[in-house]
């Protein structure tokens, strides 16, 4: 049987995302990463502290939203790393506690999946990202490429060369209709 909300969802849905104004629900969402390791194996890891909002308007191009991701809940499963990555030498925590993704539109594609164009902000730099994204059931789903380098984040010198500049972000928004 179907809910009110999927009800209304339903009905109002035009583009990739239903019509309405959506939000972030933290404890089914994530921002996952990984990164290559001297060049033979991806690390993963994730940012559990996220929330946000989404709207759609009547024109599902101009759907716009935010995601703040808290810096100090990154977790690789190995905290002495987790450790290091949250001093100055990668995310600098104290200095920079958030990241953010600010969308600015939606590009529908022809198998049914679109491009999210954002800008993501991390370390005080903002930079312009296409994200590939899908929608199912309440779940968006974003793909897509930073480097970090881009935004002035470098190891020290003598071990720049064991983590791959290159972050692959796998992110999931559990949404919710607000009220």
């Amino acid at each position: 049987m179907e809910t009110q909300d999927q009800a209304a969802a339903a009905a109002t849905t035009d583009g990739p995302l239903p019509k309405g104004r959506w939000h972030v629900v933290p404890g089914r969402s994530r921002v996952g990463f990984k990164v290559k390791k001297f060049g033979l194996y991806f690390v993963k890891g994730k940012f559990s502290g996220v929330e946000g909002w989404i709207e759609v308007p009547d024109d599902p191009a101009a759907t716009h939203g935010e995601v703040v991701v808290q810096a100090k809940t990154i977790s690789t499963r190995m905290p002495p790393r987790d450790w290091h990555l949250r001093t100055r030498d990668f995310l600098g925590v104290k200095q920079y506690p958030e990241l953010r993704i600010t969308a600015h539109g939606i590009e529908p594609s022809e198998d049914g999946d679109f491009r999210l164009s954002a800008t993501f902000e991390m370390h005080g730099e903002r930079r312009s990202v296409t994200l590939a994204a899908h929608a199912h059931d309440h779940v968006l789903h974003l793909e897509g490429l930073v480097n970090r380098h881009d935004f002035g984040i470098r190891a020290p010198w003598h071990s720049e060369w064991i983590a791959a500049p290159e972050i692959h972000l796998d992110v999931e928004l559990g949404l919710e209709r607000a009220s």
